[in-house]
């Protein structure tokens, strides 16, 4: 080789000069309001020869390199002329958690603007606290206060809590409301306070809402049609940034991101042709479905967008684990919902309520985006299904017979009942030796409890009264069983969740009601000669949303009070757990395999290197803590973690995708 000359060499000093790396500055959180710059630490710059060093503990983390182009795929929306898909009813009737009227006819990075919201969310959030849980050893149950105002009654809102800190917060009792429900929560509070006095929080708002002119007035002309919340269309504009070509690092797509499993369920066609979920008008038009599906199923839709976010699946297991109905209830307590998905909704009515008063946020000015083509059937679809009329709403049982078809030639006290076999078009004749003998349904009885007392299966209880319908028969309804013979299952000790704030009621006797698909809050309270405010005070639910199967109510009840015709389970035969105790999480947890734990933070630690320690995920330890994974530990604080071990002996985890009938049971997630 030739050996460089002195040009050449002077060339090589000079550019390893100009190479050298430079130094890193961590960047600090621009207009912050005071009280969050006086909580968050300072930042400190940051720099090494060569490489960058790890922010000292106490310090923010360096601002994350621009999020790349956001990868928008290349597939079709749809083939020209192609005709919609229908919707799987059975997959609507699933998440709806009941029967459906017909179909309505008619790794990459996501947005840079969403992207930086979140990255703010560390910021404005890092110190929400979660509900503590109780001191062991109590006496009684102690009082814990959410902080959050009382339910919404009679579409009145609260104003903002008047406390010395939120004082300065008052304006936003002026604003005029969105149409979507909301509770004063810390949350919303302070992302209103970020839209408005944050320089940064009001360019990415003003930034966001300038995408919104692509599709909301279509979206809003839509929503009209099917008597939908119209701020509802900031629900798009906060998954996808109106952008109906983005796919997240999951895989969710399209204006809505819809995941592949729920976009097919609801008729949106996916191949290696075409993905239906990018085009713009079959998209939205599934969403509606799908949001009134959910809607239908949880009753408020604070909820509602929750199982958006979350899984209707996984909402519904929350909701009877913590055994409460109220998204805001649900958001503080440990481990109640997913971090993001406890932000996600007051997130979208900020929006709202910025859309709704641009003056006051700065956006009287801002030009939005010009209208893309969205073509939409703004033709009203028909009635959405009310609520199920059948004895849950009459005011006295009505008496129904379901028996099977006797047949001449067999004997009397033989019946034949055809059940469904394993092959295809194949039945089996099940014979009855004895005849079987006339019941009652009671309120707060199943047809799985009903078996379980009699020796059979519901599979079978089904077979001999041929229901095929999958809707549960409803109380007062005469069903036939098996005679008394075969041994009654062993059944577990039921276990019933009360609020902290739970004190005896005087004279009254506590009861407590198991819920069965189809009850309503005012029925039950009625049977059991109670008021439906009584129940929601007594068990944190939200008065206007609905209940959920194999949830367990309690109720103060007259000593005198007849409770024949109701299935009540007395305080000395349940196990009560009181939510947010040691032996509340204990006992969920043990059924899972793990153990609840509280642990310091030494140098070095992060919420991902915790929860590979403890080997759970880094979702679930945001979950349990409210804080993001990214939030900077700082030596001696505490974090909870969920730790595995193994399963106690007598005590089973859960069957994954275990159910009883689409309608009372912990659905997978069709939306995850």
């Amino acid at each position: 080789m030739r050996p460089l000359g002195p040009g050449c060499l002077a060339a090589c000093v000079l550019l390893g000069v100009v190479l050298l790396p430079l130094p890193v500055s961590a960047v600090e959180p621009r207009g912050l309001p005071a009280k969050h710059q006086a909580q968050k630490p300072t930042p400190k710059k940051v720099a090494q020869q060569g490489k960058a060093q790890k922010p000292a503990r106490g310090t923010a983390a360096p601002r994350k390199k621009p999020a790349k182009k956001p990868l928008e795929s290349k597939k079709a929306p749809k083939k020209p002329g192609s005709e919609p898909r229908q919707p799987e009813p059975q997959a609507r009737a699933s998440i709806a958690g009941r029967p459906v009227v017909a179909p309505i006819s008619s790794g990459a990075s996501e947005s840079p603007e969403l992207d930086e919201l979140r990255e703010v969310e560390d910021i404005l959030f890092w110190d929400i606290e979660r509900v503590p849980a109780l001191a062991p050893g109590s006496a009684k149950p102690e009082v814990l206060n959410s902080g959050l105002p009382p339910a919404v009654s009679s579409g009145a809102v609260d104003p903002p809590p008047s406390s010395a800190e939120s004082s300065e917060l008052r304006w936003m009792a002026q604003l005029a409301k969105p149409d979507l429900p909301f509770r004063w929560d810390v949350r919303l509070i302070r992302y209103l306070d970020y839209f408005k006095n944050n320089p940064r929080g009001r360019s990415f708002v003003q930034s966001l809402l300038k995408r919104s002119g692509r599709y909301e007035a279509k979206m809003r002309e839509l929503l009209r049609a099917r008597k939908l919340p119209e701020d509802l269309v900031y629900l798009a504009l906060v998954e996808s940034g109106m952008n109906p070509r983005i796919v997240s690092h999951a895989g969710a797509a399209g204006l809505w991101q819809f995941m592949p499993k729920a976009a097919t369920a609801y008729g949106l066609r996916i191949d290696k042709h075409v993905d239906e979920r990018l085009d713009p008008q079959r998209s939205t038009e599934a969403a509606m479905r799908f949001l009134q599906d959910l809607h239908a199923r949880f009753g408020r839709w604070e909820l509602a967008m929750a199982a958006y976010n979350m899984g209707h699946g996984g909402l519904l297991t929350s909701i009877r684990k913590y055994n409460t109905n109220d998204f805001w209830e649900l958001s503080q307590l440990e481990a109640g919902i997913p971090f993001e998905t406890a932000l996600y909704v007051p997130k979208i009515v900020a929006i709202a309520f910025v859309a709704r008063n641009k003056e006051v946020f700065g956006c009287t000015d801002l030009q939005l985006d010009p209208a893309e083509k969205l073509v939409v059937d703004a033709t009203p679809p028909p009635p959405a299904p009310g609520k199920l009329e059948s004895v849950a709403s009459a005011k006295k049982p009505v008496t129904t017979v379901v028996a099977p078809a006797t047949t001449p030639a067999l004997p009397v006290d033989v019946a034949p009942v055809e059940v469904e076999g394993k092959g295809r078009d194949q039945s089996q004749t099940l014979l009855v030796d004895s005849p079987p003998v006339k019941y009652t349904l009671r309120w707060g009885e199943s047809l799985e409890y009903v078996a379980s007392t009699v020796g059979t299966t519901e599979s079978r209880l089904r077979a001999l009264n041929a229901l095929t319908n999958p809707v549960p028969p409803r109380p007062g309804t005469v069903i036939l069983v098996p005679r008394s013979g075969a041994k009654p299952a062993q059944l577990d000790q039921p276990v019933a969740v009360v609020p902290a704030r739970t004190s005896p009621v005087a004279g009254k006797k506590r009861v407590f009601y198991e819920v069965v698909w189809g009850d309503d809050l005012s029925d039950v309270a009625r049977t059991l000669g109670v008021t439906a405010d009584d129940l929601c005070h007594w068990n944190n639910l939200d008065r206007s949303a609905n209940l959920h199967g194999k949830m367990v109510l309690q109720a103060f009840v007259a000593e005198d009070r007849s409770l024949s015709d109701v299935r009540t389970i007395a305080s000395k035969d349940a196990r009560v757990l009181v939510v947010g105790s040691p032996e509340f999480f204990d006992h969920f947890e043990a059924k899972n395999g793990r153990v609840r734990s509280v642990v310091t933070v030494n140098d070095g630690d992060t919420m991902q290197s915790l929860a590979k320690k403890f080997g759970i995920s880094v979702g679930m330890m945001e979950r349990i803590n409210h804080r993001s994974r990214d939030s900077v530990l700082k030596r001696g604080e505490t974090l909870i973690v969920y730790g595995r071990k193994a399963i106690a002996p007598g005590v089973l985890a859960p069957k994954k995708g275990a159910s009883d009938t689409i309608y009372d049971s912990e659905e997978s997630n069709i939306d995850g």
